[in-house]
């Protein structure tokens, strides 16, 4: 670690101690993890374990609380990647939907969840299909659908999240199905349409079974109101 000298492995003879010996004592009792998070200094500090017929239950148990310690400095690493790409996801969904509050009409939200939702949110595409419209000239994201389209995706569910619909990627994500590896289909409900949204990625653990799809539903909440008010003008 950054500002603490590495102490020696090798065994020295005793002599008086010095003058700040107490302090080195204070500062690692006031922050032991300074010494527990070098791995290196800690396998220096611990030795290794007896050879022979001899048991060192005293070395088994400090190379078992070593091993803890390094697993748990790797858990603490992967929650906080976790915790940074979720705050990402977050800044993403909300600078997304603010862009979506922003379009006048139909034709102009369009443009926008095919283009700047899709790379704001680092999807190869966006779509939303809705029962009961029809269809918009030159429409790429906003799209018709056959009645029990909904029904067919999610089987009663509020969402899906996984491997494409084999059966469907083609009539949805057109010639970008092929590059779709992973979907979120949430369910769409609105005044006068019934729907999903569809948010196919290209990575294949962007969106898996076990995932909570909490900013997927926020956008699709947000969608159905304004598709609620530019399908009613």
């Amino acid at each position: 670690m950054i500002g603490i000298k590495r102490m020696r492995s090798t065994p020295i003879a005793a002599s008086p101690a010095k003058p700040d010996s107490e302090d080195w004592r204070s500062a690692i009792l006031a922050d032991p993890a300074r010494i527990l998070g070098d791995a290196e200094l800690m396998q220096a500090l611990t030795g290794s374990p007896a050879s022979g017929d001899v048991v060192d239950l005293n070395a088994v148990a400090r190379a078992r609380l070593h091993s803890e310690i390094v697993c748990l400095k790797a858990a603490n690493e992967d929650l906080q990647d976790m915790l940074r790409g979720n705050l990402a996801a977050q800044a993403s969904a909300h600078a997304a939907v603010i862009g979506l509050m922003d379009e006048p009409n139909l034709a102009a939200l369009d443009r926008r969840l095919a283009g700047h939702t899709a790379t704001t949110l680092g999807l190869e595409a966006v779509r939303v299909c809705l029962e009961g419209i029809t269809a918009l000239p030159r429409a790429i994201a906003i799209l018709p659908a056959a009645p029990g389209l909904k029904s067919a995706m999610l089987d009663g569910q509020s969402e899906r999240l996984g491997a494409p619909d084999a059966r469907l990627a083609g009539a949805i994500y057109g010639v970008q199905a092929g590059r779709v590896a992973s979907e979120a289909v949430i369910g769409l409900e609105g005044r006068g349409f019934s729907g999903v949204l569809c948010l196919g990625s290209a990575r294949r653990d962007a969106f898996r079974p076990n995932d909570a799809p909490d900013l997927a539903h926020f956008l699709a909440r947000i969608l159905e109101r304004r598709l609620e008010a530019l399908l009613a003008r």
